[in-house]
């Protein structure tokens, strides 16, 4: 999927000589803006320190060695980018083990399933779990058919209906078959576009069912069990899980900052989530938006300048497995929210860019709007900035009155990626990352230089 880098040559003739001013802002400041943006155009920074993660890191699940690699890794990173100070925040998280897995369909027709545990489920104990599979599509079936769910296998089969449907079965499966007397739950990898690879994710436990193992299959293979079921050949599954729950442990939220050289009291914070799954090597979840919230930090300071206001970046930890380190940023910083001007996250991936989500009232949309235009001219046709959320991550800062912003991108191929060993380097486009680096480093330098800030200071700060 990788594209030679003179494609960048588009966007950057687009660009050049735009006129489009800045609203509020001065000539200079628009001749500034021109600058950072050509320069974001060129700059392969994102594309390069993303490679470096990937190769000399590679997964980054929370609570593993690989996460404290990423921990070491990242304040190296900042630090050879120019932030002025590099520091680290404790994170409480769940610390949750994969082991080995596999699984069987013994008959009928035997073959090997491609399967993998979902994250915070339970394994199969000391040997395996062996049954006939219960093929249902959804909920309401399961429910039409609980007389047939004790003691077997249900696979849940959904059709995709988009992420925030369909990943209802992931999380919430394994409690509703166990409230049936399943003894385990297989799910149909939540994912519009197979690429022959189970997708991981997170999974919960609800307290009035007994805990029973899940685990996700390829699409292919919930196709093929769901066939066999419905031909009446009572397919028999033996599965082997060695997922495991611990105690907690700490992980680090990484933080860097480039210091204001005019109100560095204020701040504008720019993050992305440092974790990922096992599985892969987390490069577009969420490598991609780490890479890029620290290059286009890093390019407020390109050509002799320097951020009116402070630059915060943070890698959040353990975004996969329930937003820990978006909620512990928030305990640790409730007395300084007055201070935050911004936030913004990424992570959809390092895909063509559409824009941006503003997470605020209808005046701090319209401003953000208003701000953003002449960025259009980097996803010309594409281009969206209206309401919406803006991540899980900074999302509880947003809820605390703080303007967040979504940064947006082409997510059409993102969920055939997400969650699964697909999700690699060689996945990314160079010249994406580099209009992604472009965009979000256009808004922060936009928003630096207001003379005014988009809320006032006793808007933000109160309770979640």
């Amino acid at each position: 999927m990788r594209r030679m880098l003179p494609l960048l040559l588009l966007p950057a003739l687009l660009w050049s000589g735009c006129g489009e001013p800045v609203p509020g802002d001065s000539a200079t400041n628009q001749s500034g803006l021109n600058q950072l943006v050509r320069a974001g155009l060129d700059d392969t920074y994102a594309y390069d320190l993303l490679g470096d993660l990937c190769t000399t890191v590679g997964p980054r699940l929370a609570g593993s060695p690989g996460y404290e690699r990423a921990v070491v890794w990242a304040q190296e990173a900042m630090r050879r980018a120019g932030c002025d100070s590099v520091w680290v925040e404790p994170v409480t998280v769940p610390h949750w083990t994969r082991g080995r897995e596999w699984g069987r369909v013994l008959g009928p027709v035997p073959f090997d399933l491609d399967l993998c545990a979902l994250g915070l489920s339970d394994g199969t104990g000391d040997g395996e779990v062996e049954a006939e599979i219960l093929a249902v599509r959804d909920f309401d079936e399961l429910e039409r058919r609980a007389d047939e769910a004790a003691g077997k296998i249900v696979l849940f089969n959904p059709p995709w209906e988009g992420y925030g449907k369909t990943v209802r079965y992931r999380v919430g499966g394994a409690s509703a078959a166990a409230r049936h007397g399943a003894v385990a739950c297989l799910i149909c990898s939540v994912t519009d576009r197979s690429l022959g690879a189970p997708h991981t994710g997170m999974m919960r436990y609800a307290d009035d069912a007994p805990r029973i193992p899940i685990a996700a299959v390829t699409v292919e293979n919930a196709d093929r069990l769901f066939r066999m079921a419905g031909r009446g050949m009572n397919p028999r599954v033996r599965l082997h899980l060695e997922a495991a729950n611990h105690e907690d442990v700490t992980n680090f939220n990484v933080i860097g900052e480039i210091r204001g050289s005019e109100a560095p009291e204020e701040i504008i914070l720019v993050a992305g989530h440092l974790d990922s799954w096992d599985v892969g090597t987390g490069a577009s979840d969420d490598g991609t938006g780490v890479t890029l919230a620290l290059a286009a930090a890093r390019l407020q300071l390109q050509q002799d300048r320097r951020p009116r206001r402070t630059i915060r970046v943070v890698f959040y930890a353990c975004e996969e497995m329930g937003g820990f380190g978006g909620r512990a940023y928030l305990e640790a910083h409730r007395q300084e929210l007055d201070r935050h001007v911004l936030v913004m996250e990424s992570d959809g991936g390092g895909f063509a860019p559409r824009g941006f989500s503003v997470q605020a009232d209808s005046t701090v949309v319209a401003r953000v709007a208003e701000l953003a235009a002449p960025l259009a001219r980097i996803a010309p046709d594409h281009w969206s900035v209206g309401p919406g959320g803006s991540g899980v991550d900074v999302g509880p800062l947003a809820a605390a009155g703080v303007p967040g912003i979504g940064h947006h991108v082409d997510g059409s191929g993102y969920f055939a990626l997400h969650h699964s060993r697909a999700d690699t380097y060689d996945k990314v486009d160079p010249d994406e990352m580099a209009r992604n680096t472009a965009a979000i480093a256009g808004l922060i330098y936009s928003v630096d230089h207001l003379p005014e800030r988009l809320l006032p200071p006793r808007a933000a700060g109160g309770n979640p």
